[in-house]
């Protein structure tokens, strides 16, 4: 065991609070200290120690000053932000949030500082001077991607192509106890972002007076949300409410009219730094805005605000503390009735029992006769916000009868197999604003519809096949190709492995492997179908099949599988050669086989290298206290030198397999310990 001890000899140990941090064979940390703010002090020093460079760039992504660093391709991005005002909002009212809140920001980044402080060799240049209101900003920059999804689809109602916003989409299932075999909830949580860029997740266990949680945060947040406490696991997928809207403004010679008068425009002015070889060309940027909000596009002589709730808002933190140390589900709902997590589908799961869902957000009381799915007139007055929808109000259920939930980015329709018709999850209900539901009876997609299938059979669900419905990569109506095939009469050694093939895109499968040469080797309006269309004829199935044989035999090994062709691993791999290895399942939407575990891919070389997908999957049994297990899909350090650059590529996720998080059990944990750092935590400044 290596072991470590940093301590600041300048102080009397008697003012100071010991802080631990235990790292197991993954590198994972788990923070012990005796009250939060000193585990939060714990948790700066160690996400600074595997992710310093990330952590400040995202405090950098959150302000609006990449491009002062890294040059002219983030002056756009930089833009954005400023539009949005992060910094500037979050330096007004950081003294709005709770004491609290504040203690553990300021402790977090004095963990931070010290790291730096003891290393200066791996401080880059470009660090920017730390402060609290930077936490603030990055939870606003973090949950802006889905309000300003929303944003682009109404201007999309216009005519306007905005430029795009990532993708965002997750997993989240819950079994209630009738149907486990431990008789308690088990709960998935399963959020897929990309596996590089300012939403990595870290993975981390942190104990520190009421503050006891295992999951994954945000690099540069102090603490998880997404994960489990002692007391109950949360989950989130996208999908939720509308919460944001356009409006159609008429603007002429620096006026805007707003209920029969012409109104001065507010403009704001920002300078953006450039990097332009060793010097920053700063530019001045103009940006107006009306009283709905900023205007962020014209067009035909018209020009468009945008409004989102979230503008003025910096209680993240104060939620999110509620949210992970709330004792019950009544304490939970207190917790996000604050209303400052962006529209999502959440799921709560308690050991004391409980499952609940809620379709979570931020919602405006519009006005009837508005419709908030495309631009409004601004103009009138007539479509103007009437307050705020109370929590109360939202598409919510407690203890669904069927004994389990899912929500892989779908309608709430979509979450129960079969829906009862009296369900609160029906958008009936929601009649009167329809904007809360924010959905139709739309049927699930293919991962949805396979995951509602495994929860629907589920029974006596132990931990092991929790983890297997969590990573299957069972590939939903492949039996209807195999059917289909079949029918085309084709007596071959390739058709009749894929007939006997078992649907699953296993890591080790040859026939997953020729039937994705198989949906590939169609015509490009047939190969991405989920069913057989009734349209595609036996030819050009024998054509397709005949196309595929041809490939598996010329392209690959004569033992190729699944694996293959769909690997894993870390882009700057120290090795000698970029290590990958193989992997199951994925969203392979071009062929038509998207399976519950969700992994994107993308060609690296002669490989399909996953980029996107499952970025921190846990499964929670809430027995009190819970036990759990998680992955991450490539290594918890951002150091190509060290062995936790892509160590849970290669020994877990590309098997499907996941640890346990030790969560409460320290001599187990102690068992499993490779490094230990003691630090001195001398509190904050008075």
């Amino acid at each position: 065991m290596k072991k470590l001890c940093l301590l600041l000899s300048f102080l009397p140990l008697a003012q100071a609070a010991h802080v631990t941090i235990l790292r197991d064979e993954y590198g994972v940390p788990h923070i012990f200290a005796a009250d939060a703010a000193s585990a939060a002090f714990g948790s700066g020093y160690a996400q600074a120690e595997d992710r310093l460079e990330e952590m400040l760039k995202n405090y950098r992504r959150a302000e609006g000053t990449m491009a002062e660093a890294f040059g002219a391709e983030f002056f756009k991005d930089d833009w954005r932000q400023r539009v949005w005002r992060h910094r500037l909002v979050a330096e007004r009212h950081y003294q709005e949030l709770s004491p609290r809140s504040r203690e553990i920001i300021e402790a977090f980044q004095a963990g931070v500082r010290q790291y730096m402080q003891q290393h200066p060799d791996q401080v880059p240049a470009w660090a920017p001077k730390l402060e609290p209101w930077q936490l603030v900003a990055l939870g606003r920059y973090i949950i802006w991607g889905w309000p300003e999804g929303e944003v682009d689809g109404k201007l999309r109602h216009a005519g306007i192509q905005p430029d795009p916003v990532a993708y965002h989409g997750s997993n989240e299932m819950l079994l209630a106890p009738s149907r486990t075999a431990m008789h308690a909830p088990i709960a998935i949580v399963d959020p897929h972002l990309s596996w590089y860029g300012p939403f990595r997740f870290y993975e981390m266990r942190i104990y520190g007076g009421d503050l006891a949680f295992s999951g994954a945060s945000i690099v540069g947040l102090p603490f998880p949300v997404l994960g489990h406490s002692r007391y109950a696991s949360i989950a989130m997928t996208t999908g939720g409410p509308d919460t944001s809207d356009v409006y159609e403004e008429e603007v002429q010679d620096g006026k805007y009219k707003f209920r029969g008068e012409w109104m001065p425009l507010e403009t704001r002015h920002e300078k953006i730094g450039v990097k332009v070889g060793d010097k920053i060309d700063w530019k001045d940027v103009a940006i107006d805005s009306t009283v709905h909000g900023p205007i962020v596009a014209h067009k035909d002589g018209k020009s468009y605000s945008v409004a989102i709730p979230y503008a003025d808002e910096v209680r993240l933190m104060d939620e999110s503390w509620g949210m992970a140390t709330a004792h019950n589900l009544n304490e939970m709902k207190k917790a996000l009735a604050m209303l400052q997590f962006m529209a999502q589908n959440i799921m709560v799961g308690t050991v004391d029992g409980d499952i609940y869902y809620v379709r979570n957000g931020r919602v405006p009381v519009r006005p009837n006769g508005c419709d908030p799915s495309k631009p409004m007139p601004g103009d009138s007055g007539a479509c103007e916000w009437q307050g705020l929808h109370p929590f109360e109000d939202l598409v919510q259920i407690t203890n669904p009868p069927q004994g389990y939930m899912q929500n892989c980015n779908v309608s709430p329709y979509a979450m129960i197999k079969e829906m009862p018709e009296d369900s609160p999850l029906l958008p009936e209900h929601y009649a009167a604003h329809p904007y809360i539901y924010n959905d139709r009876r739309t049927p699930a997609h293919q991962r949805a519809a396979m995951m509602a299938d495994l929860l629907d059979a589920a029974h006596d669900v132990t931990a092991e096949q929790a983890i297997g419905i969590a990573f299957s990569p069972q590939v939903w109506h492949a039996e209807l190709w195999q059917h289909r095939i079949g029918k085309a009469a084709i007596e071959s050694q390739f058709a009749s492995m894929l007939a006997a093939w078992d649907r699953r895109s296993a890591a080790n499968s040859r026939p997953a492997l020729a039937f994705y040469l198989f949906k590939m080797s169609l015509d490009a309006g047939h190969r991405g179908a989920v069913d057989p269309p009734p349209d595609l004829t036996d030819d050009q199935i024998r054509a397709a099949l005949a196309k595929a044989e041809a490939r598996l035999k010329s392209e690959f090994p004569p033992d190729a599988v699944f694996g293959t062709l769909f690997r894993v691993g870390r882009q700057g791999a120290a090795h000698d050669v970029a290590h990958t290895w193989p992997v199951g399942g994925g969203s392979l939407r071009e062929a038509g086989m998207a399976t519950p575990r969700a992994i994107t891919f993308e060609k690296r070389g002669e490989e399909m290298v996953g980029h996107t997908g499952q970025t921190s999957t846990q499964i929670v049994i809430l027995t009190k206290p819970p036990q759990s297990y998680m992955v991450i899909p490539l290594g918890e350090s951002d150091r190509p030198e060290s062995p936790h650059f892509d160590d849970q590529a290669e020994k877990l996720f590309s098997q499907s397999r996941v640890k346990s998080t030790y969560f409460l059990n320290r001599a187990e944990l102690e068992k499993h310990v490779t490094q230990r750092e003691d630090l001195e935590f001398a509190g904050l400044p008075k």
